[in-house]
């Protein structure tokens, strides 16, 4: 059921995306607001957790349709094989490193609020 609705919820960040037009995809926009609903505490980690362990343990079947194009496109690839590559590498150093600093601010901020909510909790008390 929770793999149910976490297709059910990229799906209609999907057509929000396509809706209002965003030059980024439904997945970022679902991601953002999965990201925002967690945070409000609206939706528990537990709700989705079953459902996004399953989905990452099945990730591999997901790349099998990549990996028949790959051997049914072999001539492509000894054409251009060394620009696709080039372009893969980057895209994937790309996002490591928005992912990268990403994490890195989301750890800042949220040991800034606990910081500032410490502060407050003490000053209240002398």
């Amino acid at each position: 059921m929770q793999v149910v609705g976490l297709i059910a919820a990229w799906y209609a960040a999907d057509c929000a995306s396509a809706w209002l037009g965003l030059p980024f995809s439904g997945g970022v926009v679902g991601l953002i607001v999965m990201v925002a609903l967690l945070q409000s505490g609206v939706l528990r980690p537990a709700a989705i957790e079953h459902g996004a362990d399953w989905l990452l343990s099945n990730m591999l079947l997901f790349f099998i349709p990549l990996v028949v194009s790959v051997v049914q496109f072999t001539g492509l690839l000894e054409a251009e094989g060394l620009r696709l590559f080039a372009a893969i590498g980057l895209g994937f150093v790309c996002v490591l490193l928005a992912t990268a600093f990403t994490v890195e601010w989301v750890c800042r901020f949220e040991r800034g609020r606990r910081l500032r909510r410490l502060r407050a909790q003490r000053g209240a008390s002398q």
